[in-house]
């Protein structure tokens, strides 16, 4: 067997950034196995090329002829990258779920209230972020006739298979940052959607053009995510504060259910511009509150989604495009 795909295989590994044992554990091998295929001293067994090109979406072939080499990543959005992947792995064995569909987000409007998606009966779609399934899950249920998924978290990634498995599911899974493309197909999806995932991007300008380069000329991304006011606001001594600057998109540092979280804090007018430059025409922004008057009239100190907030902000925006 070609000497070569030891290599192709770290390659790989380090592209989707897999470790070892994950990947190990993927193929029912030991880490010890993924070790030697890498460093040339043994090669896979012939009856797994086919599950390792299915793991990265790639042909046989290529397992002996190489891979092309991706853009370089900056240090900075590496390391970003890396944190989140580590934190949202660990967040994924504790019960927390986040906002899936039919909900776009915190005091926001829901699906049947906006009649966002409409009609999605035989409708492909693709999921940015798409955490352990459930919203894809929900979609299959709408009528989807394709639901394809993208997570930088194995874990999250695994639990989303196992989930789907037991419906009908037509489609395919990946775990991969979503500034790169990991083998979807171009030209192909109805939808792109993401819900309070595309936020987490390190890289809104690449992310929005394969985007676009996903969805066929007409399709539609849908995405929500915090108001960007949202990471300037405080809560403190009965009045909310401006705590941080809006206009300057830095890196923020936070913490959710105990685990570490890098991202970027891109204003609204990022977004609408990278969809601007890669083709969108904009159909519809959702800036609406939704909430119990009488919790908005209680201030939480501290807490970072709330009535009261809701009731001055949106917590929450919701973008819907179409690709020219």
């Amino acid at each position: 067997m070609n000497q070569n795909i030891g290599m192709t295989i770290k390659q790989l590994r380090h592209r989707h950034r897999v470790g070892q044992e994950e990947l190990a554990e993927a193929l029912g091998v030991s880490a010890q196995a993924v070790s030697k295929w890498e460093t040339g001293k043994a090669n896979p067994d012939l009856g797994l090329l086919p599950e390792l090109a299915n793991y990265f979406s790639v042909s046989i072939d290529s397992l002996f002829s190489g891979v092309q080499d991706e853009q370089e990543i900056p240090r900075e959005t590496a390391e970003q990258m890396g944190i989140n992947n580590y934190s949202w792995t660990e967040i994924t064995k504790s019960n927390w779920r986040g906002t899936l569909l039919p909900d776009y987000g915190p005091y926001t409007p829901a699906e049947d209230q906006l009649h966002l998606l409409g009609d999605m009966r035989g409708k492909t779609v693709l999921e940015i972020c798409c955490g352990c399934g459930e919203s894809l899950l929900w979609l299959k249920e709408q009528g989807a006739e394709e639901l394809w998924g993208l997570d930088i978290s194995a874990e999250r990634i695994a639990k989303a298979e196992k989930l789907l498995a037991n419906s009908d599911w037509k489609g395919k899974l990946f775990v991969s940052p979503m500034e790169i493309n990991p083998g979807i197909p171009l030209r192909y999806f109805d939808l792109v959607l993401s819900i309070y995932g595309l936020g987490w991007t390190a890289d809104p300008d690449t992310t929005i053009k394969l985007i676009g380069e996903y969805l066929k000329p007409g399709g539609r991304i849908i995405f929500s995510w915090d108001n960007p006011l949202m990471q300037c606001i405080d809560s403190e001594d009965g009045r909310y504060v401006l705590s941080r600057s809006y206009v300057d998109e830095r890196v923020i540092d936070l913490e959710k259910k105990g685990s570490c979280f890098r991202l970027c804090n891109w204003k609204l007018s990022t977004y609408l511009n990278c969809l601007a430059n890669h083709g969108f025409l904009i159909e519809h922004v959702v800036e609406e509150s939704v909430y119990d008057p009488k919790e908005a009239d209680i201030f939480k100190e501290g807490k970072y989604y709330s009535a009261g907030l809701a009731k001055l902000i949106n917590n929450a925006v919701i973008i819907k495009a179409r690709k020219r």
